[in-house]
């Protein structure tokens, strides 16, 4: 018995534990979910809080400066239709250090048109969302049209 719980230890608890911080991002995502959610609540219908998320509103309501990111892009070598698949996107956005859930998420965002590939805009999308998360912001729910328009720039 005492061998198969130094097994677990060892073997299963680190598993577990690797596991953590993404479903903290996850739970807490869920939550501010739920409360922008809630009728009645003074939070209602609104992403800022009364700790300081209002700044969230201002990067979402600014126009993406989509050529900021067009050097790396070009570094990592896209193909002939001006895409990276997501290999060469990894290791940039590994570099983060966000969590694996996060930078799922992330990803999901940035690819408008759900190719498996980012194009440029898409690429600085992907950028712009996790700077909003080392910067302490919660990724939004859906990927705001001023940085969808290229008019917007």
């Amino acid at each position: 018995m005492i061998d198969a719980l130094d097994k677990m230890i060892a073997t299963e608890l680190p598993r577990l534990m690797a596991q953590v911080p993404q479903d903290q991002e996850l739970a807490n995502d869920d939550y501010m979910m739920a409360v922008r959610k809630r009728e009645g609540g003074a939070l209602f219908e609104t992403d800022m809080t009364p700790f300081g998320d209002g700044a969230t509103m201002d990067i979402l309501n600014s126009p993406l400066q989509v050529k900021e990111f067009q050097y790396e892009f070009e570094k990592l070598g896209p193909a002939a239709d001006g895409k990276i698949n997501g290999t060469q996107a990894k290791q940039p956005m590994q570099e983060s250090k966000l969590p694996n859930a996060t930078l799922r998420r992330i990803w999901t965002l940035s690819d408008l048109d759900k190719d498996g590939k980012l194009d440029l805009r898409e690429f600085a999308i992907c950028k712009q969302l996790i700077k909003m998360k080392l910067d302490g912001h919660d990724l939004p729910v859906d990927i705001p049209d001023v940085w969808v328009s290229p008019m917007a720039e």
